[in-house]
């Protein structure tokens, strides 16, 4: 995996995620001020929520911490880490000896759903890492939330909002979850050529135009106090890179994440 992040008008290479996020300094903060409180990362968007989940659940164990991988909405079912049992004591158990727990109710299609708030908020307590799948996108690049989503826990410190740049020069009917209401993002925000020639190719401003009005400005509205940084994912060549980076200035952006190559990525079995 490769990581490029952009803090405060300066660009930084990584190979690790934990570093782009400033987790260290941010779980330090957090603990001074809740000791035993769990830092609670929510995912939305589309293009690559559960690799990155993945990812940074892998980073955090090798930090020696208890990582609890949960779903707001849906995902697959873990092939391993899973704890399907609604219970607290399971939870413990595997976290003590994997250092990792996904945790989840049973929902058909070999998928997994939320536990409750009640359950959930039982079980934070039992990790140093909370990582939540807080949207779903039927595994296309990009979305645009229903009216319930995305499904962001009021414990959440952080949000990640993720499009993906293998959307880039196709059909945007074809790689867009909710596309009609896509365009109704573009009709009043985006470039007014959008559909040259009856049809809606997706360009690099068309993504940058959904991650804002679609995830950054709501979600901040939302939660206004806690960071809600976007990431655009599948930049696997340095020209997209260069695309993200050229984005993230014309979008006014003060912090943003640019990651590529997960799919050549150890962690991405993981669970």
């Amino acid at each position: 995996m490769k990581v490029y992040y952009y803090n405060e008008d300066k660009w930084t290479e990584s190979g690790d995620l934990w570093q782009a996020l400033s987790l260290d300094a941010r779980m330090k903060r957090l603990r001074a001020v809740r000791e035993n409180a769990p830092y609670v990362i929510s995912f939305t968007g589309a293009g690559g929520k559960t690799s990155l989940i993945r990812r940074l659940a892998c980073e955090g164990r090798e930090r020696g911490l208890k990582v609890l991988v949960v779903t707001t909405t849906h995902m697959f079912r873990p092939k391993q880490y899973g704890v399907l049992t609604r219970s607290k004591g399971d939870v413990r158990r595997m976290l003590q000896k994997e250092s990792i727990a996904v945790v989840g109710k049973e929902a058909g299609e070999l998928k997994i759903t939320f536990v409750g708030t009640w359950f959930y908020e039982q079980i934070c307590p039992l990790a140093d890492l909370v990582l939540v799948e807080a949207d779903g996108s039927r595994r296309l690049p990009l979305k645009v939330p229903g009216v319930n989503e995305p499904v962001v826990p009021k414990n959440s410190h952080m949000v990640l909002s993720v499009l993906g740049l293998s959307a880039l020069d196709q059909p945007a009917e074809k790689l867009c979850f909710r596309a009609e209401q896509a365009e109704e993002i573009m009709r009043a925000h985006g470039r007014p050529d959008y559909k040259d020639g009856g049809q809606w190719i997706v360009r690099p401003g068309d993504v940058a135009c959904l991650m804002q009005h679609a995830y950054l400005y709501p979600i901040r509205v939302r939660y206004p106090s806690i960071p809600v940084i976007p990431v655009f994912n599948q930049a696997d060549e340095p020209a997209q890179v260069q695309t993200v980076r050229g984005l993230l200035d014309a979008m006014g952006e003060k912090r943003g994440i640019a990651c590529g190559q997960l799919r050549f990525d150890p962690c991405v079995d993981l669970f």
